[in-house]
């Protein structure tokens, strides 16, 4: 989910259909899939004549994919992902992004694929900066 002045902009939920083997390659290809997203909303910026002049902060849940995006020394365990991440390091060196570790109590994307009782939906509108309103049914 993407947010410009504390507001989502852009965002995509969908069920996965594969089984993975690799979390690592999870992360790698969701880094993927926003640095596309980032061309795109740069783009458009553009368009409207407020080119985005500075990088732009993924936040992620996954420390170890932080951490092997800054840190080279893991390059045996990420052979088969090697390419991508070289990517994702390019894009954060030419700082085009920063990649920031947020706890997952923090993210607000978290609300559109798991189940929420009425405290977590409560939660998830206040990381959205919404508000609830509250319905009164009548008889």
């Amino acid at each position: 989910m993407f947010k410009f002045a504390k507001g989502p902009i852009n965002w995509k939920s969908k069920r996965a259909f594969t089984v993975v083997l690799s979390i690592l390659k999870v992360e790698t290809d969701a880094f993927i899939k926003d640095i596309q997203e980032i061309f795109w909303i740069i783009g458009l910026f553009k368009e409207l004549e407020r080119p985005i002049s500075r990088f732009i902060v993924l936040y992620n849940d996954s420390q170890n994919a932080i951490i092997i995006v800054y840190n080279l020394a893991f390059y045996n365990r990420t052979k088969h992902t090697l390419l991508k991440y070289h990517y994702v390091r390019k894009q954060v060196k030419q700082r085009l992004i920063e990649i920031i570790y947020l706890d997952t109590k923090h993210i607000s994307v978290d609300g559109l694929i798991k189940p929420l009782n009425s405290h977590l939906y409560s939660k998830f509108l206040e990381l959205l900066g919404l508000e609830p309103k509250l319905v009164k049914f009548g008889i």
